[in-house]
């Protein structure tokens, strides 16, 4: 069948109507705006005209033809549209739980990246990631020779401390166990530089409470491989890093003195070029059967500016 000047273009013209159906039901899903229903509407009513311009069909054997089909567009059309509007809002209660679950944890702004990005992975996967342990040093005896409340008081200020510097550079607060801070970097989200972002954290956070006065910490850094994502019951869960990586750095944590940070020698040699420091030892952590190496700060006696 040959086509004259007139048809080709009406051909022509439905090809753009027929991809600005399906433009529109893209966009649709994406940005959720009304006006792209409109002239999806609009391009379904002018894609038959096109189509019977075409062909040179009329009106009325269109609809005879296709009387049927017809009857069945809005009834497909609401489907369709109640299709995606439950996809849209089983998307928006799993995004309003993944916020309400991380905002104890992370910086609001990863919280956004989580959110945008649609990636995260909350059953479990492999990650290298830093691991941040710290202890308030002679927690105890303080503790018994003041009262609860002004115990409780010194130990919110001193994790409000600790979460607010954390937060700053992109980390996450895995848990408080007693007086203890476990966080991690990298993890649930990529983070650049994150061994050099966990020592500064650490550095401010020892600068902070220096200032403060009233207590003294120490922090043990380790980075590796670990299994991180929800893990618990039913009834309680926790997003948090499990593996030696994370054993690791509670034990380097537990050889610091009071004002002191310990990071393990593959933390030091991504750091080193920013914070140097001479002393550098070696012990048999609990669970290992070799020595380990490790760098320690003595932020108490010590300054450590960074390299510029």
């Amino acid at each position: 069948m040959a086509f004259d000047v007139k048809q080709t273009i009406y051909l022509v013209l439905l090809l753009f109507a027929l991809y600005g159906c399906v433009k529109s039901i893209n966009i649709y899903k994406a940005k959720r705006q009304f006006k792209y229903l409109v002239l999806l509407a609009f391009l379904i009513i002018v894609a038959p005209q096109l189509w019977m311009r075409a062909y040179r069909i009329s009106a009325q054997d269109f609809l005879m033809t296709f009387q049927f089909v017809l009857t069945l567009i809005p009834l497909l059309l609401f489907l369709v549209y109640d299709y995606w509007e439950s996809k849209r809002v089983a998307a928006e209660k799993d995004k309003i739980k993944i916020k309400t679950f991380f905002e104890r944890y992370v910086n609001p702004k990863i919280i956004d990246e989580l959110l945008v990005a649609d990636k995260l992975a909350l059953k479990g996967r492999n990650a290298y990631i830093t691991v941040f342990f710290m202890d308030i040093r002679g927690f105890t005896k303080m503790s018994e020779k003041l009262p609860p409340e002004k115990v409780v008081s010194i130990l919110n200020k001193y994790f409000d401390i600790a979460t607010s510097i954390i937060f700053k550079y992109d980390g996450t607060v895995d848990k408080f166990v007693g007086d203890a801070v476990m966080a991690v970097f990298n993890a649930p989200t990529a983070v650049r530089d994150h061994q050099l972002k966990a020592v500064k954290a650490a550095m401010d956070i020892q600068a902070e409470l220096k200032k403060w006065g009233r207590i003294k910490a120490g922090i043990g850094i380790h980075c590796g491989n670990c299994i991180v994502g929800n893990i618990g019951s039913r009834q309680m869960m926790d997003y948090t890093a499990i593996g030696d990586t994370v054993n690791t750095a509670a034990r380097l944590e537990g050889q610091t003195a009071a004002g002191d940070i310990i990071v393990s020698k593959d933390v030091y040699d991504k750091v080193k070029h920013v914070f140097v420091t001479k002393h550098r030892e070696s012990a048999v952590l609990k669970g290992k059967s070799k020595p380990v190496v490790f760098y320690r700060f003595k932020t108490l006696k010590e300054d450590y500016r960074p390299r510029k």
